[in-house]
């Protein structure tokens, strides 16, 4: 196969990364990483080991954030553990019912934390609503942060690998 079209084809798998950042049912920035760990193992990469490390270390960053930031985020935000437990159900949820749409991947983890945190205090629901929020606050960061460095790693192999 011509090299120019297997470069082309890691690019094809970077893109469908950078869609995973925001669809959660494909790993997108760890995939994006992985598609340019793997053109670079194969040859197929000019770019230096210690920009593949530098883009290694910021996608490891990035999954320990897809974790903790929609925690933190409900945390600062009133939110409890029944709260944490209902996002985390509401985020499962969500991925089952994600070919309904986007719709379902944000709207699932706020009710979640919703009917968690009104399980918890049935009548404090103005803190039960902003914990709420505070989980899809974090998830929007999570996903800005995924994109940024998808985008970074694309560009980079774009212009470098592939013009």
């Amino acid at each position: 196969m011509d090299e120019a079209i297997i470069k082309i084809l890691f690019g094809i798998g970077m893109l469908v990364g950078i869609l995973g950042t925001i669809l959660p049912v494909i790993p997108g920035t760890p995939l994006v990483f992985g598609m340019l760990l793997l053109a670079k193992l194969l040859g197929y990469s000019q770019i230096s080991w210690w920009l593949i490390a530098i883009f290694g270390f910021f996608t490891g960053i990035g999954i320990l954030l897809d974790y903790l930031i929609p925690v933190a985020t409900t945390k600062k935000l009133g939110g409890s553990r029944y709260g944490l437990i209902g996002l985390t159900i509401g985020f499962l949820v969500g991925i089952i019912f994600s070919p309904f749409g986007y719709f379902s991947l944000i709207v699932a983890p706020f009710l979640g934390a919703l009917i968690g945190e009104l399980i918890y205090d049935r009548k404090n629901q103005g803190r039960a609503v902003r914990a709420a929020t505070g989980s899809v606050i974090g998830y929007f960061l999570t996903i800005v942060y995924g994109l940024v460095v998808s985008f970074a790693i694309f560009g980079v192999y774009l212009f470098k690998d592939i013009f």
